[in-house]
């Protein structure tokens, strides 16, 4: 049986369209709303955000690098990898497909209550991310 993360991964890889009422697949894992990064969110933005990523991202693959439980607590450190075929929101705005492969870092921090995330953490190298699309430049100082 998969551990409680592989099945939250699950609800971001496999499609979103493809479920019958994503929302309802969503809220057995998550709280609606939950906490993201302190501020109240609705299940129905991570459906938005997961079917966002998965246009944006074609042969996505997740690594986790790093797994610790506590009670209550899961903090997971992973790679997620693929190709940018479609637009892809950032904190910088949009950046349009570039065909490039893409990795980004990403730690998560989860509340887990009852069997439901009711709070994420997240810390995400988007960065890092936006420098291997080449959306930005990074320049020396000096």
């Amino acid at each position: 049986m998969p551990g409680f993360f592989e099945r939250l991964l699950d609800l971001w890889e496999t499609p979103v369209d493809g479920r019958d009422d994503p929302e309802a697949a969503f809220r057995e894992l998550y709280a609606d709303p939950l906490l993201l990064n302190g501020s109240p969110v609705p299940v129905s933005s991570l459906v938005d955000r997961a079917r966002a990523m998965q246009r944006a991202l074609a042969n996505r693959t997740t690594e986790i690098v790093e797994q610790v439980e506590t009670p209550g607590r899961l903090a997971v450190a992973f790679y997620v990898r693929g190709e940018h075929v479609g637009p892809l929101e950032t904190p910088l705005g949009t950046v349009n497909s570039t065909g490039r492969r893409v990795e980004i870092r990403t730690i998560d921090v989860l509340t887990i209550v009852d069997g439901v995330v009711t709070e994420i953490w997240v810390v995400s190298d988007e960065l890092g991310m936006l420098g291997q699309l080449e959306a930005v430049r990074l320049v020396s100082a000096g």
